[in-house]
């Protein structure tokens, strides 16, 4: 009012000069803001839509496979390979696996970088960063953009320009990198699709192939991988000692029969050899034995799928391991693979194509809920009646795969008990720690286990039962149980076990 007053009562010739006095004005100031906006953090106005535009259409468990190394593995295993001399062309390059410093990041994670709007969004969502832990996503994106910046001018006039920094050590650091448990919420709460998981992986390559600078723990558990087959130091040929008494058809015998299974049921390391999953690992063939599903296991010839070396940053042993056993599947007619494990479930479906691997890929929880919608599971004869059960969503399950839904008909189905929700739950559950590799190495510090703030959230909701459906997220509930000494009023089920005790077997 006071400003219409004012230009109210002005002549008409000073009220046009006025007029035309704010229009320049406000047009300069537009043109100025738009010359200042590319040098100021606000350029992620112009950036924010091209970055969504340009975002992976793959699931979020999906890691981009590194072709160089698919060529040199491939090499490796072929026996009759001749091994010659580099092309004239690539005669004095040098070819550095991961990533370093900036260049040697896409021009996609360059983008992210800018496109950044510093909402913090994803570092609130870590649970590295919940813990205490030094890693925060948003300042990865943000030491990204200061370190491209920093060095970029210089690459522009000379491609070999180098200032003695890098992006590893000078911004972030390996403490940094190796605490994230690659669960994806932050990919999944940033609101312009940012794909932080992915950069860390290819940091972790960088220190792994280049530099052999992984932690010494996972050092032992390569080494294991590559001798054993499996993370832990077990034989291969104790492989099938979880089966002792139970009837499990193998693919080789079945093949000497001239019969192909309708599935794979893929074990995995830890349905083989963890002590806690093996029970699961049983009573899962126990329902499918029940109902006569046509299946086989590879036994002794099934090797760790590789997915916890990629993880860690061994992409040459995790395709070693790949093209192994997309060789043994294919060698048997392999069509439909049922896991157990969601890590492993991610591996086959999103990342084992891009070996040339073509497999149905099915979850149990996937299974069994379709088992009990068709009507050949009740679970009627349990001892759940009056039982609260919550539900922790596996990382690779949920964010990864989209899969929420499967494991909560299934829980839905036990007869007298009642499913309540975490406050953390489906697309915003906690990670229980052990992803990224981190179940086979100590955690870096911090104020507290993830495992620990992910107890506390079953704790909180008054659950009786805690159903997973992950080996890893077994060992870490588990864990979290024995730590808040609430072995005698809190249990750890898998919904495999909570089907078997609901049909009797």
């Amino acid at each position: 009012e006071y400003l219409a007053g004012f230009f109210g009562n002005l002549p008409e010739a000073q009220a046009h000069l006025w007029h035309e006095i704010n229009w320049w004005g406000h047009i300069l100031l537009i043109f100025l803001f738009a010359n200042v906006l590319p040098y100021s953090k606000h350029f992620h106005v112009f950036m924010s839509v091209p970055n969504v535009f340009f975002s992976r259409l793959e699931p979020l468990g999906y890691l981009p496979n590194m072709p160089e190394i698919t060529d040199e593995v491939k090499l490796m295993m072929d026996p009759n390979a001749a091994f010659a001399e580099p092309p004239a062309e690539e005669e004095g390059q040098v070819s550095r696996f991961g990533v370093l410093d900036v260049e040697d990041v896409t021009w996609k994670n360059y983008m992210d970088s800018l496109a950044c709007t510093e909402c913090g969004r994803c570092t609130d969502v870590c649970p590295a960063n919940i813990t205490g832990k030094l890693l925060s996503p948003r300042k990865v994106m943000m030491d990204l953009r200061a370190r491209m910046k920093e060095k970029g001018p210089g690459l522009v006039k000379d491609g070999g320009y180098t200032d003695e920094k890098s992006l590893i050590r000078s911004y972030i650091s390996e403490e940094e990198l190796w605490a994230c448990t690659t669960c994806n919420a932050c990919a999944q709460e940033c609101p312009i699709n940012i794909n932080h998981p992915s950069l860390i992986v290819d940091m972790r390559r960088y220190l792994v192939m280049e530099e052999s600078a992984a932690p010494g723990e996972l050092n032992s558990i390569f080494s294991n991988i590559e001798n054993n087959g499996a993370p832990w130091q077990f034989s291969p040929e104790d492989r099938m000692l979880w089966a002792d008494g139970l009837e499990v058809p193998l693919m080789a015998d079945m093949q000497a029969a001239g019969k192909t299974p309708e599935y794979l049921l893929w074990i995995g390391s830890a349905g083989a050899f963890d002590d806690r999953y093996k029970k699961v690992s049983r009573e899962l063939v126990k329902v499918m034995n029940h109902l006569k599903i046509d299946y086989a296991v590879l036994g002794t010839e099934e090797v760790d799928s590789g997915d916890v070396a990629r993880r860690a940053g061994n992409e040459m042993l995790f395709q070693m391991q790949a093209l192994m056993m997309i060789e043994t599947m294919n060698m048997y007619g392999v069509k439909k693979i049922l896991t157990a494990c969601p890590h492993d479930y991610n591996t086959f479906k999103n990342e084992y194509p891009d070996l040339g691997a073509e497999f149905e890929v099915i979850h149990h929880s996937e299974f069994l809920a379709d088992e009990i919608k068709n009507g050949k599971i009740k679970l009627t004869a349990n001892g759940f009646a009056g039982k609260k059960i919550t539900f922790h969503d596996p990382c690779y399950l949920g964010r990864a795969n989209g899969e929420y839904k499967a494991p909560r008909e299934v829980i839905k189905a036990v007869e007298g008990s009642t499913m309540v929700e975490m406050k953390r739950h489906k697309s915003f559950a906690l990670c229980c720690g052990a992803g990224g590799a981190q179940m086979f190495k100590e955690a870096e510090k911090g104020d507290k286990e993830v495992f620990l703030e992910r107890i506390e959230d079953a704790i909180e909701c008054k659950a009786d039962i805690v159903a997973t459906a992950c080996p890893f997220c077994m060992v870490m509930m588990t864990d979290g149980i024995k730590y808040k000494n609430r072995e005698d009023d809190m249990k750890n089920y898998d919904i495999v076990e909570l089907v078997s005790l609901g049909m009797g077997l």
